[in-house]
């Protein structure tokens, strides 16, 4: 049984490390973007954060072919506008309660975006990372007297990305945060793309997502190398309505270049972004107790729930 618990300690571990260093390339990828004559997005935190993982920034650079890089840079200015038009545009269809003012992102414990996009009053940020990485990643930020926006709320969530079982879930972690899965909420995934996930590990990822995220809710992000039937199978099968996004005019701004082309039918990353058409969990709960207490009044509740 010891041994069991030690090798566990060991996997989750190896698991922290891993999750570590993808969030260290990912912030080379954003220090290297800020020596662009127009950069893609503003990040006065990464080359800190780069610096602040001393011997291991150069290993999580290693290896990284400029291609990649590029893409990297290019996935996040596209998620970066992803999030602001979710937080920032008004839905004239729903009430001030119903806003998307519960940012949830996955992945990277050094992503610098909760300092350094204009989030409007009222935004609930969760980052959603190994404790491992969340400690050093709020040692180089508090060195950096890095801040939200005023009125604005980071909570960092401690979860294992990177189980070698398949069957890890953040979703206890993320609601003892405070999240609330009966309220509108926007998803980003980055920083899961280079941890090697199998489709066990990346399925036990969208299920706590499409599990936690209320209906209507949006999720974007960079996924794992896969054919496009297999991200179409893959956003269906979670309740996900959404598509591809490729790396192309659409989303170069002036940036595209012939080697960073990738075959449209092949292997390769995507960019996706989608709309969640279940109910969370927590609304299922909240639609039951509704039925539960019309029929001990004798009324027919059904169709009448929103």
């Amino acid at each position: 049984m010891l041994a069991r618990a030690s090798a566990a300690g060991s996997a989750s571990s190896n698991g922290s490390q891993e999750a570590i260093q993808c969030s260290l390339k990912l912030a080379a990828v954003r220090a290297a973007e800020q020596q662009q004559e127009i950069p893609l997005f503003a990040d006065a935190f990464s080359a800190a954060l780069v610096n602040a993982g001393s011997g291991s920034s150069s290993s999580s650079s290693s290896g990284t072919d400029a291609a990649a890089t590029q893409l990297d840079a290019l996935a996040t200015r596209f998620l970066d506008e992803q999030l602001l038009k979710a937080v920032t545009v008004v839905n004239l269809e729903r009430d001030n309660t119903q806003e998307y003012n519960q940012v949830v992102l996955v992945g990277d414990a050094f992503d610098t975006r909760p300092f350094r996009l204009p989030w409007p009053e009222g935004t609930i940020l969760f980052c959603v990372a190994p404790a491992e990485a969340h400690q050093q990643a709020k040692e180089a930020f508090k060195a950096q007297g890095a801040r939200v926006p005023r009125g604005c709320l980071l909570c960092r969530v401690p979860a294992q990305l990177l189980p070698d079982d398949g069957t890890a879930s953040f979703a206890a972690a993320l609601e003892r945060s405070g999240f609330r899965g009966d309220r509108l909420s926007v998803w980003v995934m980055q920083g899961i793309s280079c941890l090697g996930l199998g489709l066990p590990a990346l399925g036990a990822l969208l299920a706590d997502t499409c599990n936690l995220a209320a209906f209507d809710s949006l999720v974007a992000g960079l996924l794992p190398p896969m054919d496009r039937r297999g991200l179409d199978n893959l956003l269906a099968s979670f309740g996900l309505l959404g598509a591809g996004v490729d790396f192309g005019p659409q989303t170069d701004w002036g940036r595209w270049h012939a080697e960073l082309a990738l075959d449209p039918a092949g292997v390769r990353p995507w960019l996706f972004v989608a709309q969640q058409k279940r109910l969370s969990l927590r609304e299922m709960d909240i639609y039951e107790q509704h039925v539960a207490a019309a029929a001990e009044d004798g009324e027919d509740f059904e169709g009448n729930f929103s």
